[in-house]
């Protein structure tokens, strides 16, 4: 299939993902003026009372034994004050993403709970990963881990039986195509740049866009984003290792060599993060579903 095709239909799924999805305005909004340092709590509060779904988890976070208030927080301003801003971009992105995913049709090839075990873990691994080498980084690297395989389950919800030819075929010998490659010859494109593709025309920040898009190819990010990529990266790698209780790399998917250095880390640090995301996982998963625990902070 040409890049032209290819790219032809990547536009499509787009703009399907995009009606299905159905992202409310008011995530948009409350994003903006997250990233804007002019704009005021008060300002932010407003556009976030206007989502209830929202002002209940916001409210619920900042209520949960994370934060311990030595009362309780009863108003969206005193959460907005509590929580702060990068912890707010983080809850409120990753919250109305998880809700309007979860209302995909469900399919056998890749249940959600799978789907949000794997993300989670990747979302925890590459924020421990960040704290120790790129703190300020720590926010978007998160979402990013949470979101990156978006397309994944865009492409098995959409066209299942070619998203798991796809996977056959990475399967098939030692030597066959990895299951980016495997997904490009089904598809013209992969799932790591169908997620980013969506993740743009949402108008999400241009580091979470390019930690979802290459993912798997953090070489071919920007200079200014290769690091929190790279770190995206590895914690991928990570994520398979914790979801299947090993420490043996043969287990994972391969790593782009350079990625180490690019993020500063070492194969000890992402394996001790591996550990330590076994233990907080749970309570990431409370993004998407609220019966499971608190969301840590």
């Amino acid at each position: 299939m040409s890049d032209e095709t290819g790219f032809a239909s990547l536009e499509a799924r787009v703009e399907a993902a995009d009606r299905l999805l159905a992202m409310p305005q008011v995530v948009f909004e409350v994003s903006r003026l997250l990233d804007d340092d002019e704009s005021t709590q008060p300002q932010i509060a407003a556009a976030l009372g206007r989502d209830p779904g929202l002002v209940a988890h916001v409210l619920r976070l900042a209520n949960s034994p994370a934060y311990a208030p030595s009362r309780a927080v009863d108003s969206i301003e005193r959460a907005v004050a509590m929580l702060g801003r990068d912890v707010l971009q983080r809850l409120v992105v990753a919250s109305a993403v998880t809700r309007s995913m979860n209302t995909l049709p469900e399919q056998e090839r890749l249940p959600l709970e799978t789907f949000w075990r794997h993300s989670a873990y990747c979302a925890v691994i590459a924020r421990q990963l960040a704290q120790a080498v790129a703190p300020r980084a720590a926010g978007v690297v998160f979402l990013a881990g949470l979101l990156h395989d978006l397309g994944k389950l865009l492409l098995f919800s959409q066209s299942p039986e070619a998203a798991h030819r796809a996977f056959l075929a990475s399967l098939d010998t030692a030597q066959g195509p990895s299951p980016q490659a495997a997904e490009r010859e089904q598809m013209g494109f992969d799932h790591a740049r169908l997620g980013g593709a969506l993740a743009e025309r949402w108008g999400l920040p241009e580091a979470l866009v390019e930690g979802i898009a290459w993912h798997h190819d953090p070489l071919s990010a920007s200079d200014r984003h290769r690091p929190s990529v790279a770190l995206v990266h590895l914690a991928n790698t990570g994520a398979h290792l914790a979801e299947i209780d090993s420490r043996d790399w043969a287990d994972a998917p391969p790593l782009e060599e350079q990625a180490w250095a690019i993020a500063g880390v070492s194969p000890e640090m992402l394996l001790q993060a591996v550990e330590d995301a076994q233990h907080e996982v749970l309570a990431v998963q409370a993004l998407s579903d609220p019966e499971v625990g608190t969301p840590a902070g």
